[in-house]
């Protein structure tokens, strides 16, 4: 047994606690309390002491794409040509491109760096929605906890029905597997990429199942323009580059409309983007009990906008951050995606605690984690970081403080399942 103490624990699920500790034994949390009430009730454990430091849960990145972190230098660059205009489309065909063209040794190389980033500024899980299927060993080696979401994408009937049966061929391969951190889900990558038959046959899988679906949906106006009138720029460039030639009919609604009337959120999705949704889609994600995934720097960087976050929480829409990945933003710290949040709402009034949760307990509920991770609690899994709070102001909301101070170098610890994965003397 092993007591960790510090200044400050928080444990998220409740208030914090001033000179706290937190009692770890096989991999869970045994004990959540003072110091020195946990010191006298186990006289024999291991005792860790953090002056000047905090104890909370690790961060979860809900929505990552790891297999991207060596993709540099596509068409509309964002994140390394600073300013520059970026169409959506023509950076999707680039991604399509280096998709079809990378090696395995390269996505290897792009995961192992994309988790050891992550790592370092304190994540301890990740769902990650990609192609490369190594990435369940090199999780496993690493020690980290992942939801990982085959990625599908395709609109020609043929070969969407192959990549449907290879993502599903995965998915029951590591159904069957007998790991305690590694979950799967299914990944179909936007609704216009796949035929409505085959997101159909998706979410009854998933449903019938129970795995988590993951899906960028709303997240530019050309998406909301060919749903309605199968017109723009998914019509007139994406379709004809990937030599589809027919075109569907125009919908006329939105694609969560489109979603809702094929019965995809009967499965409550996780719904990565939003950024272009109607008072009504809002609703109907409400409504199925759906969830939400925001990436407000990509939105940002792609030029995108942001979701409309104050309708979203009034609808009470369970709401998680994630980072993407490193081809639309520059790192893969949930500290700097947290910041960027707070920034774009900065009318909001946010609290530092609310922002918290939605990468510690918000993000565990949207990935179906919440039995096992996201807050300090007795009978959770022993995933938490210790962070250097030394220069953390105490007026005021500390936790707001916390979030606009901390970089890398101020995690301490990272530790999941009671393993550490980075200590910091």
């Amino acid at each position: 047994m092993k007591i960790l103490s510090a200044e400050y624990v928080i444990p998220i699920s409740g208030p914090m606690i001033f000179d706290g500790a937190v009692a770890i034994e096989n991999g869970e949390i045994i004990d959540v309390g003072q110091e020195e009430e946990l010191l006298k009730r186990y006289p024999d454990a291991e005792h860790e002491d953090y002056s000047h430091h905090a104890i909370l849960p690790g961060l979860i990145n809900a929505h990552a794409h790891i297999d991207l972190s060596l993709y540099k230098n596509y068409p509309g660059d964002p994140v390394r040509n600073a300013g520059v205009k970026v169409n959506y489309i023509d950076w999707l065909l680039g991604l399509l491109k280096y998709k079809h063209s990378v090696d395995f040794a390269h996505l290897r190389e792009a995961v192992e760096k994309g988790l050891d980033e992550c790592v370092q500024s304190g994540t301890t899980c990740i769902a990650e929605m990609g192609n490369y299927e190594g990435i369940f060993s090199i999780l496993e080696q690493k020690g980290l906890r992942g939801v990982v979401f085959p990625e599908v994408m395709s609109f020609d009937s043929t070969f969407s029905k192959d990549l449907f049966e290879s993502a599903m061929a995965i998915v029951e391969k590591y159904q069957e597997e007998d790991s305690d951190l590694i979950t799967v889900g299914m990944g179909p990558y936007a609704p216009y990429l796949l035929s409505r038959n085959i997101l159909r046959l998706m979410a009854q899988y998933c449903r019938s199942s129970n795995l988590p679906l993951m899906m960028h949906v709303s997240g530019t106006f050309s998406e909301m323009e060919f749903f309605h009138n199968s017109t723009g720029d998914i019509a007139s460039k994406l379709f004809p580059d990937l030599g589809w030639e027919e075109l569907p009919p125009a919908h006329r609604r939105t694609p969560v409309e489109h979603l809702k009337e094929i019965g995809f959120l009967d499965c409550q999705p996780i719904l990565v983007n939003c950024i272009q949704t109607t008072e009504k889609d809002l609703d109907l994600i409400a409504q199925t009990g759906s969830k939400i995934v925001i990436t407000p720097r990509c939105g940002h960087n792609m030029q995108q906008g942001q979701p409309n976050f104050k309708k979203i929480d009034e609808k009470k829409i369970f709401t998680a951050l994630g980072t993407d990945g490193l081809s639309t933003v520059d790192t893969l710290s949930l500290w700097d995606e947290m910041r960027a949040f707070v920034e774009f709402n900065l009318s909001l009034s946010l609290t530092g605690e609310r922002v918290l949760k939605m990468v510690t307990s918000h993000a565990a509920q949207v990935l179906g984690l919440g039995e096992e991770v996201g807050t300090l609690e007795i009978g959770k899994q022993a995933d938490l970081i210790v962070v250097d709070v030394s220069s953390v102001k105490t007026e005021g909301d500390f936790l707001m403080n916390l979030i606009q101070m901390v970089h890398d170098y101020h995690i301490h610890i990272v530790m999941v399942r009671g393993e550490i994965l980075k200590s910091v003397n």
